[in-house]
């Protein structure tokens, strides 16, 4: 079977787009064309497929080319435990020497910006505050996936250690080529690639209007067919610039000092174990 080697398995709104666009810039690795495909996802749980989700492995075997030794996707949907169950078994299943990236991000700031893309992407029209709800549970849209520490427990119940590589967001922000170095170490493959490409920031929130749902279907993971071939340099720009005449900037979403607190008090602990996990000491954290 010809499947991924590595996954970049989360977090969502952490900087996974850019990440796998830099990836497929080095010679020596191959990208899923679809940038989440979504395959482990698995039962739905109560809640529905992510939109353009690949279900076949035969369609799914289509997206990697057995000539690359080093293949993988970014399916931010696998650290979405317990929204997502069963991810990393039924990885284990399939990819047993399988290697993961995951890109993690301050979590009160990645709540928020998941809030934004929601608001963008989804129909949300609830304030924040409102939208957040409970901070308690686990199946919170926003929360969830910040939950990092318990994420990671759930690869390390069948993954070592070693297979796994944590990532903070603001080092790829701060310092892209040494930490690209040191994934590019990881996989294995030539450290010292580099590409003026290695510049760009894709998927932000200031990239983002308020769109339509009609159109943000266009917008998701999966690039419509006909567009795959038009290059990035021409699709990009020429997007950002009808949309920019067409719908409203998407507005910056307020944090007040109560929200603000008592999402430190529920990531508080999660921060802690994860450093304790991995050794990073996430220093521009907030918690």
């Amino acid at each position: 079977m010809t499947l991924p080697t590595f996954f970049i398995i989360g977090a969502a709104k952490a900087g996974t787009t850019s990440l796998h666009y830099y990836l497929d810039q080095h010679p020596e690795v191959q990208m899923s064309l679809n940038k989440e495909p979504n395959f482990f996802s698995g039962p739905e749980n109560g809640n529905p497929y992510p939109l353009g989700r690949i279900s076949r492995l035969e369609d799914y075997e289509r997206l990697f080319d057995s000539s690359v030794a080093v293949r993988g996707e970014a399916s931010v949907c696998y650290t979405h435990h317990p929204r997502r169950q069963g991810t990393p078994e039924r990885i284990k299943e399939l990819v047993p020497d399988a290697k993961f990236v995951y890109v993690v991000r301050d979590p009160i700031e990645r709540s928020v910006s998941q809030y934004k893309y929601r608001v963008a992407l989804e129909g949300e029209r609830r304030p924040l505050a409102e939208a957040l709800g409970d901070l308690s549970d686990p199946y919170s849209h926003c929360i969830c996936p910040s939950l990092y520490a318990s994420q990671l427990d759930r690869y390390l119940n069948h993954f070592p250690q070693d297979r796994l590589m944590v990532v903070d967001h603001a080092d790829l922000l701060g310092d892209r080529r040494s930490a690209l170095r040191e994934i590019f170490a990881f996989l294995a493959v030539d450290e010292t690639v580099d590409a003026s490409q290695f510049n760009e920031e894709l998927n932000t929130s200031r990239e983002h209007r308020v769109y339509p749902q009609a159109y943000a279907r266009l917008r998701g993971p999966v690039l419509p067919a006909p567009l795959r071939w038009v290059p990035r340099s021409i699709r990009r720009p020429l997007r950002q610039a009808v949309e920019r005449a067409l719908w409203p900037p998407l507005e910056n979403a307020t944090l007040d000092d109560e929200l603000r607190a008592r999402l430190q008090e529920r990531f508080a602990g999660e921060a802690e174990r994860l450093r304790t996990l991995t050794g990073k000491q996430f220093p521009s954290w907030s918690v």
